[in-house]
């Protein structure tokens, strides 16, 4: 073999092996560019996901407090005498949490489901509230007591459940679309 094609063949060979080599970081290159849009895309999904949550925890959280005000309306403006009205404003309030509540459902993580699920059970009047309003009469004691601890609890549940919005909503761990959750 003479010099020329030994040359030839190293010049070839030096040309495959450059091309490979630009090839091949061409290639890295790109999967790390495509990582970095992978990952921008998911962030800004999950801010997106959070910003979403955030205002529907809002909107339950908003219609539990107002439910609870009418609740302290409707009970203790005149203690034991009930309101028509009243109990009528406190029900409507209790509808607006059910209907809070039907859209929280799809998006809140299951133990936060599940807290909500507890607070819209203790949003409705009870049946000797509805009782006494139908008739313009006045509560037994008992039944005055049920309906005050109805409102404590209320409040206490949704002082937690805050604490469980906000802790999911400033948590790390990545938001995943929930599966249905039985009760």
């Amino acid at each position: 073999m003479d010099a020329g094609l030994a040359g030839l063949i190293g010049a070839l060979g030096g040309g495959l092996i450059g091309a490979a080599g630009a090839s091949a970081a061409a290639l890295i290159a790109f999967r790390g560019a495509r990582y970095q849009v992978n990952r921008q895309t998911e962030a800004t999904r999950e801010q997106w996901l959070r910003q979403i949550r955030r205002d529907l925890y809002i909107g339950f959280i908003t219609a539990c407090r107002a439910c609870s005000d009418q609740i302290r309306s409707a009970i203790y403006d005149q203690l034991g005498q009930v309101d028509a009205a009243k109990v009528a404003a406190w029900n409507e309030a209790a509808k607006a949490s059910s209907v809070a509540y039907r859209s929280l459902e799809l998006e809140a993580p299951a133990p936060l489901v599940r807290m909500a699920w507890q607070l819209l059970k203790q949003c409705a009047p009870p049946f000797p509230v509805l009782i006494a309003a139908g008739a313009s009469g006045t509560l037994s004691e008992t039944d005055l007591m049920s309906a005050i601890r109805q409102q404590d609890d209320l409040y206490a549940g949704l002082e937690e459940f805050v604490e469980a919005c906000r802790e999911s909503l400033h948590s790390e761990e990545p938001i995943r679309p929930q599966r249905w959750v039985q009760l």
